[in-house]
């Protein structure tokens, strides 16, 4: 005698169960209200001041590597019809601060030096980013965490002075690369 023996189909006892389950996940997700987006992180807070015609905006800078040592980042416009210059800087990290200006050497290194003034065109902006224009803090007593906030005043030549103040905020991800930027009239 020959026993048969059926086989099984191992889906088909579970396949009322997966109908019913999807119907179920179907309706309930009908039925339920939206799902609210995830918050985005907020927008982080930057320094900002004007002086008559002249806009200073995004001003930062970040946590000191070397704790007597920083920089401030910043952009300058001028809405005047007028070319205008930052001429002088003072702080309240420190009673010595420089404008400078980080320039490429002809063997290709950078070099920094401190400047008499940084021009801001009429109807322009001049961004002091790393790798060109910028305000070094030198010898600062006490050091910077990021939270702090410094005080940075700016002089132009056109007899105006802007306080900004300058939030230390952390340096995230490699610095950005502005060699590319050769439009010296508009945009530092």
């Amino acid at each position: 005698m020959t026993m048969r023996t059926r086989t099984a189909n191992p889906f088909a006892p579970r396949l009322p169960l997966a109908a019913a389950l999807a119907l179920a996940l179907l309706a309930t997700s009908c039925a339920s209200e939206p799902e609210a987006p995830e918050p985005v992180a907020a927008a982080v807070e930057r320094g900002s001041a004007q002086s008559e015609e002249l806009l200073i905006e995004d001003a930062w800078m970040p946590e000191p590597a070397n704790p007597e040592v920083g920089v401030v980042y910043l952009a300058v416009t001028n809405t005047a019809a007028t070319a205008d210059a930052v001429t002088g800087v003072r702080t309240s990290a420190s009673p010595d601060a420089d404008l400078c200006n980080t320039e490429t050497t002809d063997s290709g290194a950078g070099m920094m030096r401190v400047v008499d003034e940084i021009p801001v065109p009429a109807g322009g902006t001049t961004t002091f980013v790393d790798g060109g224009y910028h305000v070094m803090v030198n010898d600062i007593p006490e050091p910077l965490e990021v939270g702090d906030t410094v005080t940075v005043t700016l002089t132009f030549a056109s007899g105006s002075e802007a306080d900004v103040e300058v939030p230390v905020q952390e340096m995230t991800g490699p610095a950005p690369d502005h060699s590319g930027h050769d439009d010296h009239d508009a945009h530092h």
